[in-house]
């Protein structure tokens, strides 16, 4: 009796003792990764690998910015190919800059590559997670409440950060769910087919769900909960939009549970009229996050008639406290020295931005609670 007496009190404080890591390590801060804030090249699409040594060497470009999409990695089940990443990646180490990976899940067909079109690996769909398919666009989108979806994209997040978590060279690792927490890429697929929300709306994941405000809401909150659980040290990036499918904008409380978790945020489509006004509601938003958190903040297109000049962009960040801005290669190409494309300009207009971000390195982000 009294042995069994002792193995309950040992099985109780092993108990106990599992409850006290675990919520030491939930209270474990993501300490900002160094340098702390500067300008990204945006490497996209056939701008992926650049060899340019000049370019990378850029002295006003910190490191690069590189995107994921989930179906180019894990074509199989369980079995990821991170060869093109690391090959990518390998000229920006080698020259001793840093990295930042955006893992992308809801994309858009009318963008020039075929893999926008299925973002989520097929296998998956297979397993009988739902996706909304908008036939102009051939796009793919995913139900991202979808559990079977859930399982298998949170598991892609922790084989993510097997790999590449603990690098000192990843910035951050920007995991927004949905399509910048929109359910999908509102800026092509909306404009040109404006009643396909009625049909998204309707759609039933494989537990039955259908879209709600609610569920939507929940959804994202689930999808930063499980993030905050991989990436326990690792700086994380939510970009913020909308938030919804209907009714008013729910940025403010979707950047606000980030920045709670410790998380970095941001907006992608900076140009240089952005934020004008400090009184803005989006404006203030961000400036209180800003004392909080890293900011980051993604150029609308490379600069010209809708973005503005490179400069303007660059003022643009400045007025909004951008800590990391990603510019278009197109841009920092044109701000390279030694390149048919060189305009002194440009080169300014990088070294100014370099300058005004730097001011904001310093702030580290809060503590998350850590679900």
């Amino acid at each position: 009796m009294a042995m069994l007496r002792l193995f309950f009190l040992v099985s109780a404080l092993t108990a106990c003792l599992g409850c006290i890591v675990e919520v030491m390590a939930a209270d474990l801060p993501r300490v900002a990764r160094d340098p702390g804030a500067g300008l990204l090249y945006y490497a996209q699409a056939d701008y992926a690998l650049e060899t340019n040594r000049d370019i990378i060497a850029n002295p006003h470009i910190c490191g690069a910015f590189f995107q994921v999409i989930w179906s180019e990695v894990e074509k199989q089940d369980g079995k990821c190919e991170w060869s093109e990443l690391d090959r990518w990646i390998k000229p920006w180490l080698d020259a001793h800059k840093k990295v930042a990976i955006r893992i992308m899940w809801s994309t858009s067909g009318y963008w020039p590559k075929s893999y926008y079109k299925t973002p989520t690996p097929k296998w998956v769909l297979e397993k009988g997670a739902i996706c909304a398919l908008h036939p102009p666009s051939g796009t793919e989108i995913p139900l991202i409440w979808d559990p079977i979806y859930e399982k298998y994209a949170w598991r892609f997040l922790e084989q993510f950060a097997l790999r590449y978590g603990g690098n000192p060279n990843l910035l951050f690792v920007d995991v927004t769910p949905g399509a910048e927490t929109n359910p999908y890429r509102f800026g092509t697929i909306n404009r040109r087919d404006p009643g396909f929300n009625d049909v998204f709306e309707k759609l039933q994941a494989s537990d039955g769900r259908s879209y709600s405000e609610e569920l939507w809401l929940t959804t994202l909150k689930e999808w930063v909960d499980a993030s905050a659980r991989i990436f326990r040290s690792t700086p994380v990036l939510v970009t913020l939009n909308v938030g919804g499918l209907r009714g008013g904008s729910r940025m403010g409380v979707i950047g606000e549970y980030c920045v709670d978790k410790g998380f970095y945020v941001g907006q992608n489509g900076l140009s240089g009229n952005s934020y004008p006004a400090p009184d803005g509601t989006k404006t203030a938003s961000f400036a209180g996050w800003s004392k909080r958190t890293k900011l980051f903040f993604e150029m609308l297109t490379a600069s010209g008639q809708r973005t503005g000049t490179l400069m303007e962009v660059m003022k643009a960040a400045e007025r909004i406290q951008c800590s990391y801005l990603n510019v278009y290669p197109e841009d920092v190409v044109r701000g390279t020295r030694g390149q048919p494309t060189f305009d002194p300009a440009y080169e300014e207009a990088l070294a100014y931005g370099a300058r005004v971000l730097s001011l904001n390195a310093n702030p580290q982000p809060k503590n998350g609670t850590q679900p």
